[in-house]
């Protein structure tokens, strides 16, 4: 199958194959790109709405405990007034005048004061078993207490809602034989006001100790949403409980706002990779169409030249690779045609070897146009790290080169250092970091070219081998001592014994770079130069390049 798809693609021509290629490597990270965004747009929006629903819930929370303390403070407040208390532990007998006494100078005053202080009280009731029933209206026989719903025979104190009535009812303090509760009724909308202001894609219900729900709001809303019969959702939960009460607030946060607002980001999304997409083609199709009818010309005068019609005229006003490619082709049937008289193998072995110079000349402005337009399209696709990886390369292999020539200014090998320490910071994830001192006096001072990169990579090869070592260093200087230069490279890593040093000048160790180095320098400046190596073993290494300052 593999074989078939491979046959039937080199049978495609040159130019849909480019544009075929290009589209598919186009279409695939535009497409991921799209798809990501609606992901990472879904997450950030249920991320946000969880962040402000946990805010939303614990102020809600924390006002509703604080109401609920005050009215349970307030509770207190009448049950330990000894006044209070003694009124319905008191027994009167047939002293109604004294009765009067105690309800007109105490009772009446502190329910008044009680409800002054608070206007969402809507009245305060007390049910008892005593001699007091019937004295006044707000108290009332236990029975009807017991009577209620709500009432499964409690004591001390229980907030009850029934309904859209918000009860307090706390036990007071009775003798033996009587039972006595205070009835505080609460206005309903003004314990859950807080509530009525929370977004539409929150669920709420409050739970009370017995888990039954007392509150409800936007459960219609979070149904109709779900849509299904057996209520799983992926909605998102919080809860929580009041300290002064025992009820449980349950907030359920609907994904619905966060869905249409990741789906309105997908839709321009997809706006953006169907237009990029035509853009791209567009582009490829005008691109791939340009390179084809270049190479269909070359094509055509080849194959004028097969049928020995060694006449032809090949040439290209083009400076790029293809205009190279043409004027060299045409250089070549020039030479072909010169040298036609003269012995086969011969003119064949001259060949070879024009063609192997011309190939020598045409690489490196090759290479640096391959790696600037692999640099564009990174660029272009927004990948930061390709295009700084690929411009560091290009700088590197541009002052390895240095045109040629062995010797360079100090300058130009430390930016050969630089491009090459870039590369490598971004080979080993930034696992160490490195400094440079350099003196401006000795910018322009000439040397042999490529002498810090062997000393540089046999620091990070070797000295910095320890996976869990401690964060790796290296420091770059050069300086003017004297009469002499010196370039110093040192390093934190593992260290050497002064065995290793010594096989390390020599090359025993299997590495030659910094032997070769050595070597030069010697040859070059004479043997009171060269390199000099001071290290311990877990401490680190560093290596003086010693050179003439004249």
């Amino acid at each position: 199958m593999i074989g078939w798809i491979k046959s039937k693609f080199n049978d495609i021509r040159f130019r849909n194959k480019l544009l075929l290629s290009h589209l598919v490597i186009a279409l695939i990270p535009i497409l991921l790109l799209g798809l990501l965004s609606f992901i990472q747009s879904y997450r950030i929006q249920m991320k946000e709405l969880r962040s402000e629903a946990e805010a939303s819930l614990e102020q809600v929370a924390s006002i509703m405990d604080y109401k609920i303390n005050r009215y349970n403070t307030l509770s207190e407040f009448m049950v330990l007034n000894r006044d209070l208390s003694q009124i319905f532990t008191k027994d009167y007998g047939e002293n109604y005048y004294d009765m009067y006494l105690d309800f007109r100078d105490i009772l009446e005053p502190l329910i008044s004061n009680i409800r002054l202080m608070d206007d969402d009280i809507e009245g305060i009731t007390f049910y008892t078993s005593g001699e007091l029933l019937g004295i006044r209206n707000n108290i009332l026989p236990i029975g009807d207490l017991k009577s209620k719903p709500w009432y499964d025979g409690f004591r001390g104190r229980r907030w009850i809602v029934d309904g859209k009535k918000l009860y307090l009812v706390q036990e007071l303090i009775s003798n033996p034989k009587d039972s006595n509760f205070m009835v505080i009724s609460i206005q309903h909308d003004r314990i859950f006001a807080d509530l009525d202001n929370l977004s539409e894609h929150v669920a709420v219900h409050i739970e009370d100790v017995k888990q039954q729900v007392i509150f409800r709001k936007n459960h219609e809303r979070a149904a109709m949403t779900r849509g299904t019969e057996d209520g799983e959702t992926s909605d998102l939960s919080l809860s929580r409980s009041l300290a002064n009460n025992g009820w449980t607030i349950h907030y359920n946060l609907l994904n619905t706002n966060a869905y249409a607002n990741a789906l309105g980001i997908f839709r321009i999304t997809l706006f953006v990779i169907i237009l990029s997409l035509i853009i791209t083609f567009l582009l490829i199709y005008v691109i791939s169409n340009n390179f084809t009818q270049r190479i269909i010309h070359i094509k055509n005068k080849v194959d004028k030249v097969e049928r020995n019609n060694l006449d032809v005229m090949i040439r290209s006003s083009s400076r790029d690779e293809f205009g190279e490619l043409t004027n060299g082709i045409g250089k070549m049937l020039k030479r072909i045609n010169s040298l036609i008289s003269q012995v086969y193998h011969a003119e064949i072995a001259k060949k070879e070897s024009e063609y192997n110079k011309l190939i020598s000349q045409i690489n490196p402005h090759f290479l640096y146009n391959t790696l600037s337009f692999i640099r564009w399209r990174a660029e272009k696709k927004a990948d930061i790290e390709t295009s700084y990886m690929v411009s560091a390369l290009a700088r590197f292999y541009r002052t390895t080169l240095n045109q040629g020539r062995h010797i360079a200014t100090i300058e130009a090998e430390v930016q050969h250092i630089k491009a090459y320490l870039d590369l490598q910071l971004i080979m080993n994830d930034g696992r160490f970091d490195v400094d440079y001192h350099i003196h401006d006096e000795v910018l322009h001072t000439e040397i042999i070219h490529f002498i810090l990169q062997p000393i540089v990579e046999n620091a990070i090869k070797h000295g910095f081998v320890e996976a869990n070592g401690t964060h790796y260093h290296i420091h770059i200087a050069v300086c003017r001592v004297g009469e002499v230069i010196k370039l110093t490279v040192r390093d934190n890593g593992v260290g050497m014994t002064s065995g290793q040093t010594t096989r390390l000048l020599t090359g025993e160790n299997g590495g030659c770079g910094v032997r070769n180095v050595n070597d030069r320098i010697k040859l070059y400046y004479g043997p009171d130069y060269g390199l000099v190596i001071h290290s311990e073993p877990g401490t680190g290494t560093e290596v003086s390049i010693v050179l003439p300052a004249s």
